[in-house]
Formats: C-alpha cells, sequence, structure tokens
C-alpha cells in the first residue's frame, strides 16, 4: 500500500524526523511518502492558521486519491482537514489524535495527553470535546516549547515530556501519548526512566500509521469506507452541478 503523510506547515524542516519514526514500525508492503504544504507558517497554535491550511490540505488529499494512494495521514494533533477530506474521498483518511486515543483507551484505563505550548492544549480541548475523546482523559500537558524549537533542542523536549508524565501519571494516568506528533517523533521511549517503565508511551505519529494501515486493509478486502447516510455525505454527488463551481471560487479548478 502507498500512504501519503501530510505535514502541514510550510516547511520541510519536519519531514525526516517523522519519515524515520513511521519507517521504523510501518509493515513492509507499505510505501510511506512524506510532504509538507507548498506554502504556510513553519507552525500552526492558532485556529485561524489551521483554518486557512486547510483548503490545501484537503485539495492535496483529493489529488491523492488520483494519484493511487491508498490513505492519508495528516501529522498534526489538530487533525486539520481530515473531517473534509473525508466527505470528498473514499481513501481513509487519519489524524494525529483519535487513533492514540483509542489505542490508549485499549492498552490502559486512563491517559494524559502531552502537546508542545499552552496554545495547543486550547485546541486540542477543543477537538477532544467536539469528538468526544476526553472521556477518561487524566489532563493535557503541554512542554511549553514552539515545534521550531524542538527541532533545535530535542534533549530539553525529552526532558520536559518526561517530567510532564510523571505529574500525569501522579494524577491517575497509566498511559501517555505523545499528541503532538513533533514532540512525539523528537521523544526517545528507550531514555525512559525506571520510574514510568510499566506506562505505555504511544507516539500519534505511529498510531496514526498503523490505524491507517488497517483501514486500508478493511476498504480494499471488505468494502469498510465512512458513513455517507449524514455525517460524511459526499457533496460531488449530492451537489454535482455546484461542486466544482464552488472549487473553482477558492482557486481549486481541476474538477472543471
Amino acid at each position: 500500500m502507498k500512504i501519503l503523510v501530510i505535514m502541514p506547515f510550510g516547511t520541510g524542516g519536519y519531514n525526516q524526523t517523522v519519515r524515520d519514526v513511521l519507517n521504523r514500525v510501518r509493515r513492509n508492503d507499505t510505501e510511506i511518502v512524506v510532504e509538507n504544504l507548498s506554502r504556510g507558517p513553519e507552525f500552526i497554535r492558532y485556529a485561524y492558521f489551521q483554518s486557512l491550511m486547510v483548503p490545501d490540505i484537503v485539495d492535496r488529499i483529493i489529488r491523492a486519491e488520483r494519484e493511487g494512494y491508498n490513505g492519508v495521514f495528516v501529522s498534526c494533533c489538530f487533525e486539520p482537514g481530515v473531517k473534509e477530506a473525508r466527505e470528498v474521498v473514499d481513501i481513509p483518511v487519519v489524524g494525529g489524535s483519535s487513533p492514540a486515543v483509542f489505542m490508549a483507551r485499549q492498552l490502559g484505563q486512563r491517559f494524559g495527553f502531552i502537546t508542545d505550548t499552552e496554545r495547543a492544549n486550547v485546541i486540542t480541548y477543543d477537538l477532544f470535546k467536539q469528538c468526544k475523546l476526553d472521556v477518561e482523559c487524566v489532563g493535557i500537558k503541554s512542554i511549553e516549547m514552539k515545534v521550531e524549537q524542538i527541532r533545535r533542542d530535542p534533549k530539553t523536549n525529552q526532558q520536559r515530556v518526561i517530567a510532564l508524565a510523571e505529574k500525569l501519571v501522579a494524577d491517575g494516568a497509566d498511559v501517555i501519548i505523545n499528541g503532538c506528533t513533533i514532540v512525539a517523533a523528537s521523544f526517545d521511549k528507550s531514555r525512559v526512566p525506571e520510574s514510568l517503565s510499566e506506562i505505555p508511551f504511544i507516539d500519534s505519529n505511529v498510531a496514526s500509521l498503523k490505524t491507517l494501515e488497517m483501514l486500508v486493509d478493511l476498504h480494499s478486502k471488505d468494502g469498510l469506507t465512512v458513513s455517507r447516510k449524514s455525517n460524511y455525505v459526499k457533496p460531488q454527488e449530492k451537489e454535482a452541478a455546484v461542486y466544482p463551481k464552488v472549487r473553482a471560487m477558492y482557486g481549486f479548478f481541476d474538477d472543471m
């Protein structure tokens, strides 16, 4: 299978770090292509920035399906464009939070979620409430490092993740999710101290890739896909005349 991983940033500076993590755990028959957006900032952090990225993300996913990709992973815990893309493509699309949360619920009872900044805590909390992912969540905490800083200083990232994990475990968590995909990709689980040796640490990139591989298998072998009844109704089918016109209004002309 061929998987596209979209880094929703206007820089390729994080691509190799995430690529290395995914290549370590991918199936032998999985080909991974990691791309960043052609425009945009090096970070999200703000809902407004995220809203500006969504059209480019969704358009890239539409083109990915046409190019023969079997699935797409948007590598960000905010999951920008994931719901929108599921409306318009048939291939599986996943983000960086939900798969890790669902995995945590299978590995333990209560989980703690770690992000990069306090602002990310707020956006992640909104996503959790909207998608009902907050059940059994002990807390969402940030290492207070911008993703640009993490790239330059992975050692501090490591130290702060461990410190936050200890606090979350003390609060009742028995699973830790490194939710920010850059925090996760820059963290070395082999260096977790003995005091946390019994706690599963979930890398959100890994959880998303393995979930996507499963969904691709089920899609190709069993026809499983998202519900088209209401939540993911295809606009190009229900509004066939309007769909290409709306895309053209926003500069996407390939459907005309």
